[in-house]
């Protein structure tokens, strides 16, 4: 299954990709993203364990361009071959 991806920062694993081949014929964003922090070297907490939500002072991941809190199943939402997983860092300005 390929997966796209779209970021605000280099994906730690990917830095020259712009997809990931993954060999599952099905699996849910909450596994795509742990299955992603295995790909680097120092891998990232996308979400923490146990997590029904994501913190959204830490990231924004959207499905095909729709918030992954918009959708019903949220983190268990199926990915299907050929969707983009867009992850953004939040960053919070201040002076």
């Amino acid at each position: 299954m390929k997966i796209h991806i779209k970021s605000n920062f280099v994906v730690p694993g990917l830095e020259d990709r712009e997809s990931v081949d993954i060999d599952r014929s099905s699996m849910t964003l909450r596994q795509f993203l742990e299955e992603l922090s295995t790909m680097s070297s120092t891998p990232i907490e996308y979400i923490r364990a146990g997590a029904k939500k994501l913190n959204p002072d830490d990231w924004e991941i959207d499905i095909n361009d729709v918030p992954c809190d918009e959708h019903h199943e949220g983190l268990e939402t199926l990915l299907k071959d050929g969707d983009t997983v867009t992850l953004k860092i939040v960053v919070f300005g201040g002076g």
